[in-house]
This record gives structure tokens, sequence and C-alpha cells, in this order.
């Protein structure tokens, strides 16, 4: 029995080890097969992500705030999309094709019908009617592309584990770390055009976060070639960073990037996105070259496992003979040996790493030791995964390396891991300081001042303490900008961000909202006249003189500081309402003469109460009717015809009365409701005008009066406005050229990037006149570069004083030099008009010629016009 019992045992081994030799045989044929597939789904997923840059360049030049991010002209970018309809149809056609041989193998077949499925839906939404937007663009590709990357990970996964050694183990990891490459470019450039085309519209935040995050991973990705196994296609990966399109593209993303981030232009843009396609194009290459030799590596570890086979059974045979030799020696001496050395296997077998005992016969011994050996080492492996799994990175178990090829690939995966892991944290900590801090001063921004100021009263009020807000906003800033330039004002903030830490006390908190404007958090307050003291410390630190480098060399200038002062006991409001009322204080200190501290008090809240209440009856009104809008027309000086009307919106305020404009657009000026308000009277105004027309036939191509409306620098800051205006033209009929928005020139001195607005306004038709003009500070010299049509000269110069009329006629000169015209408000005399047509004024408004008409007594006039008839 002992002898049949381990021969019957030798023969069972050599058939399991032969049988376990044919499934090796199958399994490296198998993972052969799939490498190879992997292969085939890459470059259909290349060909997706060509096709995903491609439509995005398209939905980019259907966009009009990307074209004007692009500075072309809309035929350029009409010019542009046809161009690239060819393309996105050449890019189709290789997308088809790399999906049809996916589909030719059985590995690939499925998940390569599935996406050719989702390609067709997604085109046919790209093709359809509507507006194509970076932002569904993306999301409906990347879903695409994410199928097949996942695809392809389950593939590597898959061939890895039926993998015969460690060097196809290798071959394979190789494939995927390349893959990783090939699939983090295209997100890259697509979320960097996003950045850079929709930066300052409704999703210019998002992208800007989503590329750093893209970007991070494209680093990440190349940072991990450097593990690759095989020297030529190590090499070949790592040489992808530095051919000359590559150079390229990296030169664009830092000069994006850096201290002074400059936006690309078309021209860059274009050599950008060829160059991300040729860097596609190579990382495909090299990424087909490691397919190759992962599929070569699993082919041979085939013809080794069959060779295997062959020599098992052999093996077998001349065992069995030998046992029968032996075994009648050591049989009964190896028997209890074995069996415990055999309970030993069978218990690590089952995942439990037992000591192993080594007693008995020398070969048994040998056994135990190797086996002992085994299950020190996977002891090892064992603590360094529990390691990585609790976040322990500076265990030092992590860097002891288990001996042998196996084990030295191992560690390098498990050192790649660690310095991948803490790469990531160090760009999250880097990411989040970037989104919660402003990158000029390095101070909480505006909305992390918010979360510290709730936070504080959440303390407050649990601790029954009070609170202390101080808002500070500088004086004088703008003449910083003015003369010496923005590095020069960016300087100014550094320094006075420096100044304001260092009078601030240990606890407080300096963060800056924004432009000029800066906050002091300060807890535990125990009155109010601390803050005081606190913000005329900070008033005197700011005012200190401080030199400047500028154009023309170092220079000393001096800005100023007005604060007002807010404290909330046991933490009564929310972190908004305390920055409304340190806002409106800081609104009294400017009035009352600037270089000042102001505290809140119950007037202030009695005046901001009694505003809200304005705001939140005129919210309702514009819902319930009651605001109307009166016309008053404008005529021409010379001939007395009818130029066009001003809208002018009226509130019936119930319980009140009959409300003007100054009475209620102040105070919707100070939220988004004037945006609303605007939108009702430019939506009424343009119907109206257009209902009109209709009525007496003019058809789009027909001249006539024009309808001039007011509109808020709030509301032509809204990256929609241009949409907006084209959307109430569009609704109601009425060509564009019939429309004037008004725009007051402080605005526009207080806020040049309206001017951009203004321009792309301009160019759908739309006249725009400078309102108010004379109560700002525009220079003579920048009005023929400011994108408008008319002068509308302030009331408060129209008048029968010789030195008003000395200055109108200035500016009317100055406007004709430019190619302006001019409109005279404010007309109450005869005089003056007669004075206005010697001046060459083209045009004028005001109770001499007329007061706001209703729409059915503006109607009359308008149809008395259209037949010829002067309204004077």
């Amino acid at each position: 029995m002992l002898v049949l019992l381990p021969l019957g045992s030798m023969g069972a081994f050599a058939v399991v080890l032969a049988g376990r030799a044919a499934d090796a045989v199958a399994s490296s044929t198998a993972a052969a097969e799939q490498v190879q597939a992997f292969g085939v789904l890459s470059q259909a997923a290349s060909a997706v992500d060509q096709e995903l840059v491609t439509v995005v360049v398209l939905a980019s030049m259907d966009n009009p705030l990307a074209v004007q991010r692009l500075g072309i002209t809309p035929a350029f970018a009409a010019a542009a999309q046809g161009v690239l309809a060819g393309a996105v149809a050449d890019v189709r056609t290789e997308t088809d094709a790399r999906l049809a041989a996916a589909r030719d193998l059985p590995d690939s077949a499925e998940v390569a019908a599935q996406v050719q499925d989702e390609v067709a839906g997604v085109r046919a939404w790209v093709d359809g009617d509507g507006a194509l937007d970076l932002t569904t663009v993306r999301d409906r590709w990347s879903a695409v592309a994410d199928r097949l990357h996942r695809a392809q990970a389950r593939m590597v996964v898959s061939a890895a584990s039926q993998a015969g050694s460690t060097a196809t183990v290798s071959a394979i990891r190789d494939v995927r770390l390349l893959a990783d490459l090939s699939a983090s470019i295209t997100p890259d450039v697509v979320d960097f055009l996003g950045w850079q085309l929709y930066e300052g519209g409704v999703f210019g935040g998002r992208y800007s976060w989503q590329w750093l995050q893209s970007h991070g991973a494209v680093e990440t990705a190349r940072a991990q070639l450097t593990t690759i196994s095989d020297p030529a296609v190590r090499r070949a990966g790592l040489d992808l960073s530095r051919t000359p399109d590559a150079l390229d593209v990296a030169a664009v993303y830092d000069r994006a990037m850096g201290s002074t981030p400059v936006s690309p232009s078309i021209t860059q843009l274009q050599s950008l996105i060829e160059g991300v396609l040729s860097v596609t194009g190579e990382t495909s290459d090299v990424l087909d070259r490691a397919v190759g030799l992962a599929a070569a590596a699993a082919a041979t570890d085939g013809e080794h496992a069959d060779g295997t086979r062959d020599a098992t059974m052999a093996a077998a045979a001349g065992a069995v003979l030998l046992t029968l030799v032996v075994l009648g020696v050591l049989g009964r001496r190896m028997t209890r040996s074995l069996g415990r050395v055999a309970d030993a296997a069978d218990e690590i077998s089952q995942g439990r790493l037992v000591d192993v005992a080594e007693r008995g016969p020398r070969e048994v011994r040998s056994v135990g030791r190797a086996l002992g050996a085994a299950v020190g080492s996977l002891r090892r492996i064992q603590d360094q995964a529990g390691a990585v799994a609790r976040g322990d990175l500076g265990d030092p178990v992590l860097d002891e390396a288990v001996p042998g090829p196996l084990g030295e690939l191992l560690h390098s995966s498990v050192d790649q891991l660690v310095t991948s892991i803490r790469q990531r944290e160090r760009l999250q900590s880097a990411l989040v300081h970037q989104a919660a801090h402003d990158p000029l001063t390095d101070l909480p921004n505006r909305a992390r001042a918010l979360d510290l100021t709730t936070a504080a009263l959440h303390r407050a009020q649990r601790a029954g303490a009070a609170t202390g807000l101080l808002f500070v906003d500088l004086d004088g800033f703008k003449a910083v900008n003015d003369r010496a330039g923005h590095a020069a004002g960016d300087e100014v903030l550094r320094t006075v961000a420096t100044r304001m830490r260092e009078e601030a006390r240990a606890g407080d908190t300096v963060c800056r909202l924004g432009g000029d404007e800066f906050v002091v958090l300060v807890e535990a307050v125990a009155d109010v006249g601390e803050l005081v003291a606190l913000g005329e410390r900070l008033v005197a630190a700011i005012s200190q003189s401080m030199t400047v480098t500028s154009p023309t060399g170092a220079r000393a200038v001096a800005v100023g500081a007005s604060i007002g002062v807010a404290l909330a006991q046991d933490g009564q409001v929310d972190g908004d309402q305390l920055l409304a009322q340190a806002d409106a204080a800081v609104y009294r200190a400017k009035h009352a003469g600037r270089g000042r501290v102001e505290v809140f008090d119950d007037q202030l809240r009695s005046h901001i109460e009694e505003r809200r209440d304005v705001e939140v009856a005129l919210r309702r009104g514009l819902a319930d009717g009651e605001v109307h809008v009166l016309y008053q027309p404008v005529v021409e000086v010379a001939g007395g015809a009818l130029v066009g009307f001003e809208a002018l919106p009226r509130w019936e305020r119930p319980g009140v009365g009959l409300l003007s404009p100054e009475a209620f657009v102040p105070v919707a000026e100070q939220s988004d409701l004037v945006c609303e308000l605007d939108r009702w009277v430019l939506r009424s105004a343009v119907g109206q005008l257009a209902d009109w027309r209709a009525a007496h036939g003019l058809g789009r191509d027909d001249a006539g009066p024009t309808v001039s409306v007011n509109v808020s620098a709030r509301f032509l800051g809204d990256p929609r406005v241009t949409d907006t205006v084209l959307g109430c033209l569009v609704d109601a009929g009425l060509p564009s050229s019939c429309l004037v928005l008004e725009v007051a020139e402080r605005a526009v001195v207080e806020a040049p990037l309206l001017l951009a607005h203004l321009a792309a306004l301009r160019a759908l038709g739309v006249r725009v006149a400078l309102d108010d003009f004379g109560t700002g500070t525009t220079s003579i010299g920048a009005l023929r570069h400011l994108p408008v049509d008319t002068l509308k000269v302030d009331g408060s110069f129209v008048s029968a004083d010789p030195a008003d009329q000395r200055l109108v006629a200035l500016m009317v000169a100055t406007a004709h030099a430019s190619g302006l015209t001019v409109v005279a408000e404010g007309v109450e005399h005869a005089a003056v008009l007669d004075r206005l047509a010697a001046d060459a004024c083209d045009a004028a408004q005001g109770f001499h010629l007329s007061v706001p008409l209703p729409a059915g007594s503006a109607g009359d006039l308008f149809r008395a016009a259209v037949s010829g008839a002067p309204v004077t």
C-alpha cells in the first residue's frame, strides 16, 4: 500500500501537471488573442478621440463666445465650419473602419458593436439642428471613449491573468501604461480648448478646473513610462514628449499656465490641434509596437507550455520508475513528513500563511525551507499591500523588495503606485488651495471668505460671542492702473495685502474679494470700538506711499482706503448678510469723504430693509404687470423729423403711485434684478416698435424710427447678452438696425471688459449710444476707439450758460471728428434748441420737444413720421 499510494499519487500528479501545461497553452493563446484585440480597440479609441477633437473645434466655430475669444469674424468661422465638415467626414470614415476591424475579432466584437451604435447616436445628435456646446459634446463623446477604455482595461487584466511568464506580464503592463497615456491626451486638449474658448462664460471655471485634472493625468501617465520593461519601447515612449509636435503642444500649455497667462491665437490653436493629433498618432504607433511584443511574448509562452507538457509527461514516466526503486526505502519515512508539508501547502493555497516545519528527510526539509521562504515573501507582500491600503506610505516595509525577478517587478509596481499616490495628493492639495485662494495675493478668495465667515458665525453662536467684519475698499486704485499700468496695480494689491496681514491681529483672517476689495474677519470681538481701532490702523498703513515698477521706471504711488465695519452678536446673521452690512457701511464711508471708517448702524439697517422691500415689490410688480414703458421722441435738430424713441420704464406701485426710474432703478442695479428689468424693457420696446412697423407695412429692409433702450453694466456683463438681444430681435421680427442700446459713460469707464460685448452687439447690426456723456472720464482721444455710434450729451450741460454751450459745441465737434452722431438730452427751451442747431448737433430730446408718451400716443407720432410729417 505504501508503494502503490505514492506511485498512484505520482501518476496523478503527472496527469495534473500535464493538464496544467495544456491549460497554460490555452491561456497563453487566449492572452495573445486578447492582446491583439486590445491593439485593435486602441486604434478604434484613437479614431474616436480624433473625431471628438474635430467635433469640439466644429462646435467652437458655432459658438459666438468662442469665435469672439479667437478674434475671428463670423464669416471666417462659417468658412471654417465648411472645412471642418469635410474633416468630420474623413475622421468618421476612419472611425467606422477601425470599429469594423474590431468587430472581426471575437474578443472585441461585442464592445465594438455597442460602440458603433453609440457613435451613430452621437453623430445623429451632432448633425441635428440644435446648437452644439462643448460641455454636452465632451460628455457624450467621453461616454463612448470610456466604454472603449473600460473594455481595454478588462482585456489587459484578463490577458495578464492568463500570461505564462513574468516577461509576458511585464509586456502586457507596458501595453497598459502606453494605453493610459493615449487615453489621456484627447481629454487634455479638449478641456484646454474649453478653458481657452469659454473662459468667462458659464462654464469657464469648470474647464479651467477640469483641464488641471486632465493635464495632471497626462503628466502622471508620462511619468509611468519610465517603468516600461522593454528598453526599446521605453525609449520610444519617453521620446514621445520630446518630438517637435509634443514640444509645440507643451509650449502652448506653458504660455497659458505662466505667471502672465497668454491665450493662444487661432493659428496657435490650429497648430495645437494638429500637434495633438500627431502626438496621438505617434503614441498609437508606440502602443502598436508594445502590443506586438506582448502578443509575441504570449505566443512564446504557449510554445514553452507545449514543450513543458511533453517534458512533464516524459519526466512523469521516469519519476514513476524511479519511485518504484526509492519508495521501498523512503516510503515510510517520507509519508509523515510529506503529509505535514502537504497540509501546510494546502493551508497556504487557501490564503492562510502558516509556518512550515523543517523536519524529516533532507529532501522534505529542503521543500519545507523553500515553502517557508515563499511564505515569508508572501507575508512581506501582504504587509506592503496593507501599508498601501492604510495610506501609510512611510512604512519601512514598502522599501523591502521580495527576492528574485518577480519580487523586483512587484516592488517596482508598488514603488510606482506609491509615487503616483503621492503625486496625486500633491496635485489635489494644490488644486484645493488654488480653488480657495486669490492667485495674485494668495489670500482667501470671495468663496473661501464666505465659508470662513459662516463658520466663524456658527462658532460665535455656540459660544455667545461677537464676530466682526471689516470691508476694505481702496481709494484711488483706478488712477494707479491708468497712470502706471496694470502690472503696477497688481504690485500695489500685493503690497496692500502684506500691510493688512501685518496690521491684523493673530487669529484675524484677511481675504481678497476681488478687484480692490478686501475683508478682515475678526472673531471674539469685545466691542465695536476694537474693530474701529483696527480699521483706523489699516487706513493709516494702506495710505502710506509705496514704490512700484511702471513702463517708465520706478515711481511712487499712493492709495487710500475706506472701511465699513459690521458686527454680529451670537451669530444672528449669516455670512452674506454680514458682508452686505459691511458693504453698506463702506459705501457710506466712500460718500462721506473716503479715507475713513464707518460702522453699520440702525440707520443703514433701515436703509437696507427699505431697499430690500423695494426690490421685492419691484420683482413682484414685473410679474404682475405693474411696470409699463413710456416713449420719449428723439427728433432731428435741423428738420424736426422723428429719429426714434427712448423707452423709459415707469412703475405704478400699489399704495405709492407712479414712480420714475430714479426711484427704483438704482435699487435694481444693486442686484441681478436689474438684468430682469432690462430684459423686460428691451423685449417690450422691441416688440412695440415691431408692431408699429408691421401696422404701417414696413419691411425688414425699410428704414424708420428706432427705439433706444437703456441697459445696465450688469446686464452687459452677462456672457449671454449677445444671445439675449438677438433672441429679442428674432422673436419680435425687428431688424437689428432699428435697436439702439444706451450704456452710461461711467459704466464703460469703470468696466472696460464691457467693450468686447458692445463690439459683439454692433457686429449684429445693433447701434450703441454712450449715455450721460460728460459725466465720466472718457478722453477725447479714446472716442474713436470705443465701439459706439452715438454720444448722448448729458442734460446737465444743455443749458443757456455760455460756458456749457461752448462745452457742448466742443463735444459735438469732437464726436463728428470721430465719426459719431450726437443727441442732446434735456432740451427744455427753444433758445437751447436754436443753439444746438447752430452747433450742428444731430438730434435732441426733452420736454420742450415732447414729454414721454404712452404707447398709443407714440404710435400716432410714429404713423405721422412714416407719412413724412415733422414732430416740431
